[in-house]
């Protein structure tokens, strides 16, 4: 839940005329708050190792949160040019 909240931050900031890294901020939130309990589970007993299985979730994770990021940030320029016409 609270991931949507992180991308309705973003869609306000493209809707503001923000800078574009506000893209690489709302990526960078959305993975620590989806990764986050996962790698707070692997450091309790019994520790499984880091897999690669787990790194490519991971790195996907990354790539995907990156292109909703986006995707919010082009939505609120988009209501932001629709709104002011």
């Amino acid at each position: 839940m609270f991931e949507l909240v992180i991308l309705g931050v973003v869609a306000w900031a493209g809707y503001a005329q923000e800078a574009g890294w506000w893209v690489l901020v709302g990526a960078a939130a959305m993975t620590f708050t989806g990764w986050a309990r996962k790698i707070w589970l692997l450091r309790q007993h019994p520790q499984v190792p880091l897999s690669t299985k787990m790194t490519t979730y991971l790195v996907v994770s990354v790539g995907l949160n990156v292109t909703f990021s986006a995707l919010a940030l082009i939505a609120g320029r988009i209501a932001h040019w629709w709104l002011a016409a």
